[in-house]
Protein backbone atom coordinates (compact mmCIF):
# COMPACT_ATOMS: atom_id res chain seq x y z
CA UNK A 1 0.00 0.00 0.00
CA UNK A 2 2.59 2.34 0.79
CA UNK A 3 4.53 1.64 -2.01
CA UNK A 4 1.27 2.37 -3.76
CA UNK A 5 0.76 5.88 -2.49
CA UNK A 6 4.55 6.48 -3.27
CA UNK A 7 3.77 5.80 -7.10
CA UNK A 8 0.74 7.55 -6.98
CA UNK A 9 3.02 10.72 -5.63
CA UNK A 10 5.76 10.06 -7.63
CA UNK A 11 3.53 10.13 -10.69
CA UNK A 12 1.62 13.45 -9.25
CA UNK A 13 4.60 15.14 -8.40
CA UNK A 14 5.78 14.58 -12.20
CA UNK A 15 2.14 16.03 -13.30
CA UNK A 16 2.78 19.02 -11.25
CA UNK A 17 4.02 22.43 -12.96
CA UNK A 18 7.38 22.51 -11.32
CA UNK A 19 10.46 23.64 -12.91
CA UNK A 20 13.15 20.53 -13.27
CA UNK A 21 15.15 22.40 -10.14
CA UNK A 22 12.23 22.06 -8.07
CA UNK A 23 10.99 18.35 -8.78
CA UNK A 24 14.35 16.29 -8.45
CA UNK A 25 14.16 17.40 -4.57
CA UNK A 26 10.54 16.35 -4.40
CA UNK A 27 11.26 13.25 -5.97
CA UNK A 28 13.82 12.60 -3.26
CA UNK A 29 12.06 13.46 -0.60
CA UNK A 30 8.96 11.37 -1.35
CA UNK A 31 11.52 7.96 -2.15
CA UNK A 32 12.94 8.20 0.93
CA UNK A 33 9.65 7.82 2.57
CA UNK A 34 9.54 4.24 1.07
CA UNK A 35 10.11 2.07 3.67
CA UNK A 36 13.22 -0.46 3.24
CA UNK A 37 12.28 -3.95 2.14
CA UNK A 38 12.03 -6.30 5.40
CA UNK A 39 15.69 -8.42 5.63
CA UNK A 40 14.73 -11.63 4.46
CA UNK A 41 15.97 -14.67 7.21
CA UNK A 42 15.66 -12.35 10.15
CA UNK A 43 14.08 -15.14 11.92
CA UNK A 44 15.69 -18.13 9.32
CA UNK A 45 17.26 -20.15 12.38
CA UNK A 46 14.22 -19.87 14.70
CA UNK A 47 11.69 -21.22 12.31
CA UNK A 48 14.31 -24.19 10.93
CA UNK A 49 14.08 -24.95 14.77
CA UNK A 50 10.26 -25.07 14.87
CA UNK A 51 9.93 -27.45 12.11
CA UNK A 52 12.73 -29.79 13.43
CA UNK A 53 10.54 -29.54 16.63
CA UNK A 54 6.90 -29.96 14.89
CA UNK A 55 8.78 -32.92 12.93
CA UNK A 56 10.57 -34.64 15.65
CA UNK A 57 6.96 -34.86 17.61
CA UNK A 58 4.92 -35.10 14.73
CA UNK A 59 3.27 -38.44 16.12
CA UNK A 60 2.79 -37.14 19.45
CA UNK A 61 0.81 -34.10 18.04
CA UNK A 62 -0.89 -35.54 15.28
CA UNK A 63 -1.58 -39.14 15.49
CA UNK A 64 -4.72 -40.85 15.85
CA UNK A 65 -3.40 -41.81 19.92
CA UNK A 66 -5.16 -38.22 20.30
CA UNK A 67 -8.64 -37.51 21.19
CA UNK A 68 -9.77 -35.52 17.37
CA UNK A 69 -11.86 -33.14 17.27
CA UNK A 70 -14.02 -32.82 13.38
CA UNK A 71 -14.99 -35.57 10.69
CA UNK A 72 -12.68 -35.43 7.90
CA UNK A 73 -9.92 -38.52 6.88
CA UNK A 74 -6.78 -38.45 7.37
CA UNK A 75 -4.06 -37.28 10.11
CA UNK A 76 -4.71 -34.46 12.53
CA UNK A 77 -4.31 -30.71 10.18
CA UNK A 78 -3.47 -28.83 13.25
CA UNK A 79 -3.25 -29.80 17.06
CA UNK A 80 -4.73 -27.72 20.13
CA UNK A 81 -3.35 -27.60 23.64
CA UNK A 82 -5.71 -26.87 26.13
CA UNK A 83 -6.11 -26.91 30.11
CA UNK A 84 -7.73 -26.70 32.73
CA UNK A 85 -6.57 -23.07 34.21
CA UNK A 86 -6.97 -21.50 30.35
CA UNK A 87 -9.76 -18.84 30.30
CA UNK A 88 -10.03 -18.92 26.77
CA UNK A 89 -9.39 -22.53 25.95
CA UNK A 90 -12.95 -23.24 25.64
CA UNK A 91 -13.89 -20.41 22.98
CA UNK A 92 -10.71 -21.35 21.00
CA UNK A 93 -11.38 -25.61 21.29
CA UNK A 94 -15.48 -24.48 20.15
CA UNK A 95 -14.35 -22.37 17.27
CA UNK A 96 -11.34 -24.67 15.65
CA UNK A 97 -13.88 -27.41 16.02
CA UNK A 98 -16.63 -25.48 13.77
CA UNK A 99 -13.51 -24.76 12.06
CA UNK A 100 -12.43 -28.33 11.25
CA UNK A 101 -15.80 -29.25 10.54
CA UNK A 102 -16.35 -26.91 8.04
CA UNK A 103 -12.74 -27.48 5.90
CA UNK A 104 -13.20 -31.46 6.62
CA UNK A 105 -10.12 -31.71 8.18
CA UNK A 106 -9.48 -32.88 12.25
CA UNK A 107 -7.75 -31.52 14.75
CA UNK A 108 -6.13 -33.12 17.70
CA UNK A 109 -7.15 -32.04 21.01
CA UNK A 110 -4.16 -32.21 24.17
CA UNK A 111 -5.01 -31.19 27.39
CA UNK A 112 -1.66 -30.30 29.16
CA UNK A 113 -3.69 -31.54 31.95
CA UNK A 114 -4.93 -34.82 31.50
CA UNK A 115 -1.37 -36.64 31.33
CA UNK A 116 2.41 -34.54 32.50
CA UNK A 117 3.84 -36.20 29.45
CA UNK A 118 1.58 -33.58 27.34
CA UNK A 119 2.36 -31.35 29.70
CA UNK A 120 6.38 -32.06 28.96
CA UNK A 121 5.22 -32.21 25.04
CA UNK A 122 4.26 -28.61 25.23
CA UNK A 123 7.32 -27.79 27.16
CA UNK A 124 9.53 -29.58 24.54
CA UNK A 125 7.64 -27.27 21.34
CA UNK A 126 8.44 -24.27 23.29
CA UNK A 127 4.89 -23.44 24.06
CA UNK A 128 4.27 -21.29 26.81
CA UNK A 129 0.79 -20.25 27.00
CA UNK A 130 -2.79 -21.92 26.09
CA UNK A 131 -4.14 -22.42 24.29
CA UNK A 132 -1.43 -23.10 21.65
CA UNK A 133 -1.65 -24.21 18.50
CA UNK A 134 1.12 -26.44 16.31
CA UNK A 135 0.62 -26.76 12.81
CA UNK A 136 3.15 -28.98 10.11
CA UNK A 137 4.43 -25.62 9.04
CA UNK A 138 4.05 -23.62 12.85
CA UNK A 139 3.71 -23.07 16.02
CA UNK A 140 0.58 -20.59 17.39
CA UNK A 141 1.78 -19.06 21.11
CA UNK A 142 -2.23 -17.73 22.25
CA UNK A 143 -5.64 -17.59 20.81
CA UNK A 144 -5.84 -17.19 17.32
CA UNK A 145 -8.76 -15.84 15.79
CA UNK A 146 -10.97 -18.15 13.94
CA UNK A 147 -10.30 -16.60 10.18
CA UNK A 148 -6.75 -16.25 10.72
CA UNK A 149 -6.79 -20.25 11.75
CA UNK A 150 -8.81 -20.76 8.15
CA UNK A 151 -6.11 -18.92 5.97
CA UNK A 152 -3.46 -20.79 7.77
CA UNK A 153 -5.27 -23.86 7.02
CA UNK A 154 -6.59 -23.71 3.36
CA UNK A 155 -3.01 -22.29 2.52
CA UNK A 156 -1.71 -25.69 3.87
CA UNK A 157 -3.66 -27.59 1.90
CA UNK A 158 -2.76 -26.01 -1.74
Amino acid sequence: MMRTALALLLGLGAALPLSAQDATPLRDRLRALAAPPAPTGLYADEAASDLALIAANREALFGAHRPMLGTGDGAAAIALFVGRDCAECDAARQDLEALVQKLDLRASLIDVDADPADAGLMARMTLDILPAYVMPDRLIRGAFPAFVLEGYLTGARR
